[in-house]
């Protein structure tokens, strides 16, 4: 991307991306993604279903057409088949979550300019744990965009776990990693550690899809504070270190190295930077979410094996997502 030609038409497309993103969350929001499932409706009929003025409503489903998320023929609008498979709720990719996670940022990212003055974030770093729906709406969130895009099952497959007993998701939120490990690897017993108001979401997502509760415990920690129950075979942590400062990111790889069985492996998935911390794009342009709502930020390979090596893990070793869809890499390393 750093090396793309900033043309007048490119500038303004990314001064200007916040009205698409709005288009797309409000549309979400209220609900016109479901009302045109199954059948297309017109203006006057979308308006009602969905409890909004005519004309208002009209334009925001000119703006979907344009964005071909929408299709419009002669006066009815129906549903373009990437909105079936990513915004509507009974789609197994459905992304809606995610977007509707950074509709309700949408206030936060207003107070950028203070943060960038006083370095501190904009809301309070507590990892959506205050309020009961703002937990549900992060954990279906990060639900909602590991499915659409494929990390859990595309991480399940290239990793071999025959080894392996037991597994444990080091806040793995609504399980979607753990669950895709299970079901692949009939020899893993999981255990998701995290937070109690989380673990309260992921109590009812898994309720929702049944996902082999049986080889899965949910426990109660916070990794801050407490050491990580073990042995362990594997840990798991997915989009963890992005949220905590260096000390904290020091002391958490140690913690699990102790937790670790011998010959056990960590896994760290996240944006992994290049030493400059502007490759990928999308971990430069995320570290400013996290500068808004964390102590942290993307890290770099660098950073990352220095925190590992102290710990006293061997063979750490970077694998890289395919990209696109993929934005993230993993970083693996023994406990010897």
């Amino acid at each position: 991307m750093a090396d793309e030609k900033l043309d007048f038409s490119r500038l303004m497309g990314l001064a200007g991306g916040h009205a698409e993103a709005r288009v797309i969350q409000m549309a979400l929001k209220l609900g016109f993604f479901e009302a045109l499932h199954p059948d297309p409706l017109d203006a006057d009929a979308l308006a009602a279903a969905v409890n909004c003025d005519r004309r208002a409503t009209m334009l925001l489903a000119n703006a979907l057409v344009a964005l071909s998320l929408l299709r419009k023929n002669g006066a009815r609008y129906g549903l373009a088949d990437d909105s079936r498979r990513f915004l509507l709720k009974g789609s197994p990719e459905y992304l809606g979550g995610m977007i509707l996670f950074d509709e309700a940022l949408w206030s936060t990212w207003g107070q950028l300019d203070e943060s960038i003055r006083n370095g501190r974030p904009a809301r309070a770093p507590d990892m959506y744990q205050s309020e009961p729906d703002e937990t549900d709406r992060f954990i279906r969130a990060m639900d909602s965009l590991v499915r659409a895009r494929g990390d859990a099952v595309w991480t399940a497959q290239q990793l071999d776990l025959s080894w392996a007993r037991t597994v444990a998701d080091l806040g793995g939120g609504p399980g979607t990693y753990l669950v895709e490990f299970l079901r692949r690897w009939p020899n893993l017993r999981g255990i998701l550690f995290d937070l109690p108001a989380t673990l309260q979401v992921t109590r009812r997502i898994l309720d929702e899809r049944g996902a082999l509760q049986e080889r899965l415990a949910l426990n109660e920690l916070d990794y801050k504070r407490g050491e990580i129950p073990g042995p362990l075979d594997i840990i798991f942590m997915s989009n963890i270190i992005h949220s905590e400062d260096e000390a904290a990111n020091s002391l958490l790889i140690a913690k699990s190295f102790r937790a670790l069985a011998p010959g056990g492996l960590l896994v760290i998935k996240d944006h992994i930077m290049d030493d400059d911390l502007t490759v990928p794009a999308a971990g430069a342009l995320f570290s400013l979410y996290l500068l808004l709502t964390t102590n942290g930020r993307d890290y770099s390979l660098d950073e990352v094996t220095k925190w590992l090596r102290h710990a006293g893990f061997s063979d750490v070793r970077l694998e890289t997502l395919p990209s696109p869809p993929f934005s993230s890499s993993m970083v693996l390393a023994r406990k010897p």
